[in-house]
């Protein structure tokens, strides 16, 4: 018979929450591996991005953090509900670290260098959380294909203009977006 404890659900979800930090640290931002297998072979923090190569960087950094949070399905709930932070050991901060480090590397001063970093990590969890499990997990009888994130029938005159206008767009695309909004805001605090 299988036990299942709430301390087994914390030890694996502090394990799990251990991986996604140390897969984070392993993305090497200008040589992102392919698979999310690969992502700690071979970790090494040496491998900061190139300053002339940091879109590009950022973007395949992204794309896999985003990844990560869509195979790991419950992750971010269960770090909103649950105080772990004291189970965080010095080795599980490398991720933070290191993408830190990537933005100081970029030549963002630290305040915003801090700013990029909880900025990046806000919106690719946000829009993993909230689009990707939507359109991964839809609620019965729903179209993921159609839906855009508005009410059918907006009564506010501004979400009625964008429903209108509005087409709805693969969660890939719209992702592709993000991206280029946050590397566009990277790009103007780096001036």
């Amino acid at each position: 018979m299988l036990s299942i404890t709430s301390t087994s659900v914390l030890r694996h979800s502090t394990t799990r929450i251990s991986q996604r930090r140390e897969s984070r640290a392993c993305i090497r931002p200008s040589q992102a591996p392919s698979t999310s297998s690969s992502l700690c072979e071979h970790c090494t923090h040496e491998g900061r991005a190139c300053a002339t190569r940091w879109r590009e960087s950022l973007g395949d950094y992204c794309r896999e953090l985003r990844g990560w949070y869509r195979s790991h399905r419950g992750m971010l709930a269960l770090a909103r509900t649950e105080d772990l932070t004291y189970l965080v050991a010095p080795g599980h901060l490398r991720a933070d670290d290191a993408l830190v480090g990537f933005f100081l590397d970029v030549g963002l001063a630290p305040q915003d260098a801090y700013r990029a970093w909880t900025i990046t990590v806000l919106q690719i969890a946000g829009f993993a959380e909230v689009w990707d499990s939507w359109h991964d997990h839809p609620p019965g009888g729903a179209d993921p294909a159609s839906w855009t994130g508005l009410p059918a029938s907006a009564e506010l005159p501004h979400l009625r203009r964008l429903a209108g206008e509005a087409a709805a767009e693969p969660p890939d695309e719209l992702f592709e977006s993000v991206i280029a909004m946050l590397t566009s805001g990277i790009a103007a605090m780096a001036g």
